[in-house]
Formats: structure tokens, sequence, C-alpha cells
């Protein structure tokens, strides 16, 4: 597959909001969930796992089940090293920045790692406690991992089957099955699962997150593998999409009190709601994103997007260290101070998106996305 710049496109944009909202800066705000209740993750997730589809969907006829494990099997374990790395980095330099300089921010967010050194550094490496802002990668790993079998179980039994699953298990974490597997595997004696609390394990709920990565593998199987059969978007679908969106983002910016209904819009759950409003925002996007970039190429973002697993890397350490600038009383930054660190991060995420891409032509032009 050719690489299509409207994709890395797409993820320079979404690597650009995730780093406004884990910066401590008062852009944080703008960068938060900006097209309603739907953020960054959701896309990087889904659009991760479209290119997964659309890089193997050849491959699912023709390869043998060894290399399919084998291509994405080293894709995790290139992911891993990279989680390994921001690991070791936070519970070194960033671990010492807390503690010196009595910073309370950088204290809470490794506050098991302060507790109990040893079981944090095994447990997380086994991905079992995962930091805030260190487990986003801890989830690409597994459903990496877990990718040749969904492949392989739609090549044998469709993937009709194979999507009525994932949405059963989705259904299934919406009413606590990530809790109760804890709850078992903790009360198995023989276990050595660590002492951890279950919101140690990282914010992002697997068993329902793993439902839009399999949907996104779907779809970019099918859009490689029947490129000549997709539809144009119905009128019909995509002013249904334009109503739901624009719903959902007055909603949100309106901060309307949802009382209990919020759980509906839930993140780390992928709620059915926030479910329903990512499917319509990616709908949009998916249909204007080509129109967009046939007249609007933004070099930038596109040189972002194609280098998003060690930018996104560099924007983990920029917002770790910048978390050491909050004084004892957690206080917001100056404007000076703010705009340093934008800059400082801006910059350095787009230093390795060139080093990246000037490494890139050495080695010959990009044959995937």
């Amino acid at each position: 597959m050719k690489r299509r710049p409207e994709f890395d496109s797409l993820r320079g944009v979404l690597l650009v909001l995730m780093t406004l909202t884990h910066l401590p800066t008062r852009l944080s705000v703008i960068g938060n969930q900006p097209f309603g209740f739907v953020s960054a993750a959701e896309g990087f997730v889904f659009l991760s796992a479209f290119l997964v589809g659309v890089v193997h969907a050849k491959k699912l006829g023709t390869s043998s089940p060894v290399a399919m494990f084998k291509s994405l099997w080293s894709r995790a374990l290139k992911v891993y090293g990279y989680h390994v790395a921001l690991l070791f980095f936070a519970f070194t330099i960033i671990a010492a920045l807390g503690v010196a300089a009595r910073r309370p921010a950088i204290h809470n967010l490794l506050g098991f790692f302060h507790q109990d050194p040893f079981t944090a550094l095994w447990s997380s490496l086994f991905l079992l406690y995962c930091p805030p802002l260190l487990d986003i990668l801890p989830l690409y790993v597994v459903l990496l991992l877990l990718t040749p079998a969904v492949l392989l179980g739609a090549r044998k039994e469709g993937w009709s089957r194979v999507l009525g699953l994932s949405a059963l298990i989705w259904v299934w974490a919406q009413v606590g099955l990530k809790r109760a597997l804890y709850d078992l595997l903790v009360a198995i004696p023989v276990l050595p699962w660590p002492p951890l609390s279950i919101d140690l394990s990282g914010a992002f709920d697997l068993f329902a997150w793993q439902f839009l990565w399999v949907l996104g593998v779907w779809m970019g199987v099918a859009r490689a593998t029947a490129p000549e059969q997709r539809e144009p978007v119905s009128r019909r679908l995509l002013t249904g999409a334009i109503v739901v969106s624009l719903g959902f983002f007055v909603v949100r910016h309106l901060d309307v009190d949802l009382g209990a209904a919020g759980v509906l819009f839930d993140k780390w759950s992928l709620a059915p709601l926030r479910l329903v409003n990512f499917l319509a925002v990616a709908l949009l996007a998916s249909w204007l994103a080509p129109r967009l970039f046939q007249w609007l190429r933004p070099k930038v973002l596109e040189a972002l997007g194609q280098a998003s697993l060690p930018v996104f890397a560099v924007h983990v350490v920029l917002c770790l260290l910048s978390l050491s600038l909050l004084d004892e009383n957690e206080d917001p930054l100056d404007y000076w101070d703010e705009a340093a660190v934008l800059v400082a991060t801006f910059c350095s995420m787009y230093f390795v998106a060139l080093r990246q891409r000037i490494a890139g032509r050495s080695m010959g032009p990009p044959s995937t996305s």
C-alpha cells in the first residue's frame, strides 16, 4: 500500500490534540475533546487499527499464519520497546525530579512506584501497572498481539462472527467485566498477582476498547480488498452524522449537567453514547479528509503523522518533564512558561519527525502506511 498523506495528516492532528491535552497549560481545555465526547485516543486507536487492516488485508488470504503472527508481533515488540524506554525514563529521571523538587504532580503520577518500587517495576514490565500517560502503549501492545487471532478468525469464520463476539465483549465490559476478572485473578493464590488497585492497571478498559480496534481492522480489510465496491456515503447517512455530531458538540461545550447519564459518555469504558459520537465524527472525517487534503497539504502535520510512534514517545517525555515545573501548590504556569513549554514540546516533536523522515529517505521510499 502506498502512503496516504491524508492518513498521516490525520494522525498529526491527533498528536497535536493529544499533546495539548496532556501538557499542563491553559490550552489543555482546547485540546481535550474539542469535537464533542471524542478524544484523540479514539481516533488514534481506530486509525491505527484501520491501517493494520489495510496493510494485512491481502496477506489474510495468501500468507501463512506464522508470517502474519511474525509481522504483527514484531510491531507489538517495537511498541513495547518504546513503552519500556518511557517507563525507565519515568522511574528514574522523573521520579528523582519529583522527590528532589517536591513536586506533588509527579509524586501523584508515580505514587505506587514511590510506595513499592520493586513491585511497580516488575508489574509494569508485565503491563499490570500502567501509570497515567503511560497506559496507552500497553493497550496497543495487547491489541497488536491479539490481531492475528482476529484476522485468522475472520478468515475461518467470517467477519460477522468476529464482530459479534467483539461486540459481546464490549457489552460485557459495560457491566463490569474488567472488575470481575480482576477480582477473580486476585482470589487465585497461586498467581503472582501484585497487590495493585484495579485503577493502577491503566485507565483504558481493554475489553471495551478492543471493539473499536476490531471495527477499525475490519474496515481496513474491507477497504483494501474491495476498493472498487466502496459506495459513496449517502446523503441521509451523512446528514445523520452531522446532526449527531453537532448535538453532542453542543452538549459537550455548553457544560450540560448530564447527571446519571454521564456514565453513558465514559471515556475509559468507551461507553455507548461516546461510541456513537465517535462513529459519527469518524464518518464525517472519512468523507471530508480526502477532499480537504486535495488542496491542503499540511506538511508539518504529515511529518508528525509519518513518525507517530517516536513523536508520541517524545510528547510523553516532554509532558512528564513539564509536570516538574508545577510548584508545590500545583498552581498554573505563568504565560511565558506556558509559551516556552509549548514551543519546546512541538519543536522537539517536529525535529524527531524530520529525523525520521530523513532516515526513511536514506533507506528508500516507504511502501506501507
